[in-house]
């Protein structure tokens, strides 16, 4: 889910994008176990944004949570470009 919201967002605007920064974490029940998917909008260097979605959902059998994650930076042009793997570090 998490991957496929990112894919969607990727689409939006700048501007839309922009517009998201105060959106609720949604609550989602996946296979009978409890998710929660969030997305953060966040300045970025140069006048972009950087989009980050993370998605929580709770183990089956044992205590904890699984994490999935996804991201990218927007620019006012709305160009696109990939996080790398170390900025995804500081959301874990």
């Amino acid at each position: 889910m998490v991957e496929q919201r990112g894919s969607r967002l990727r689409r939006f605007s700048f501007a839309e994008l922009k517009g998201l920064a105060d959106e609720p974490l949604e609550h989602v029940v996946v296979e009978s176990r409890e998710a929660t998917i969030g997305t953060m909008v966040l300045p970025s260097p140069g006048g972009g944004i950087q989009v980050v979605i993370q998605g929580f959902m709770k183990h089956r059998f044992m205590l904890g949570q699984s994490v999935a994650i996804d991201g990218f930076h927007k620019y006012p042009d709305d160009t696109v470009s990939e996080m790398k793997a170390e900025e995804f570090w500081k959301f874990n």
